[in-house]
């Protein structure tokens, strides 16, 4: 896939939604914020905690009553993700109990570096929720993937 034909699937799929879902960036994640990332987040926004003793389900209540009326974009950090839409994260669950209590047709994109990401399957544990795309960055470049929980 090229990246210019992949920074333009970003723009088209990502900006059918007017508000998202956020996290901030560790020092080891991708930093979405950047100026290369192609797309700016302009409107009211959520941004999910750093802290991961913060409740998710909490936050996921305070999600769902602000965007009951809308269909919103939520950005999910991880330590790996596959082409079928499993991600890792870093253990403790915090992003998987939130998933699960948000609503299934929220757009789920997770963003992570090109070599934590993978066109085979990653382990896969029943608690483990998927995302719908894929964006990477190899320092330089950005590529999105389609992922096939995305069709599910």
């Amino acid at each position: 896939m090229k990246t210019k034909s992949s920074l333009q699937k970003i723009k088209q799929i990502i900006s059918k939604y007017d508000s998202f879902i956020l996290y901030k960036p560790l020092s080891d994640e991708v930093d979405y914020n950047n100026l290369s990332f192609p797309l700016k987040f302009f409107s009211e926004n959520i941004m999910l905690p750093s802290n991961k003793n913060s409740n998710p389900l909490l936050w996921a209540t305070k999600c769902i009553s602000k965007y009951k009326n809308s269909n919103p974009c939520v950005l999910v950090p991880g330590t790996r993700f596959d082409i079928y839409g499993t991600r890792h994260g870093r253990g403790k669950g915090w992003y998987d109990r939130f998933l699960s209590k948000i609503p299934k047709k929220w757009f789920r994109v997770g963003i992570t570096h090109a070599s934590k990401f993978s066109l085979f399957p990653i382990s896969f544990q029943e608690w483990d929720e998927q995302v719908d795309l894929v964006i990477t960055h190899d320092g330089f470049h950005w590529m999105v993937y389609e992922t096939s929980a995305r069709n599910k």
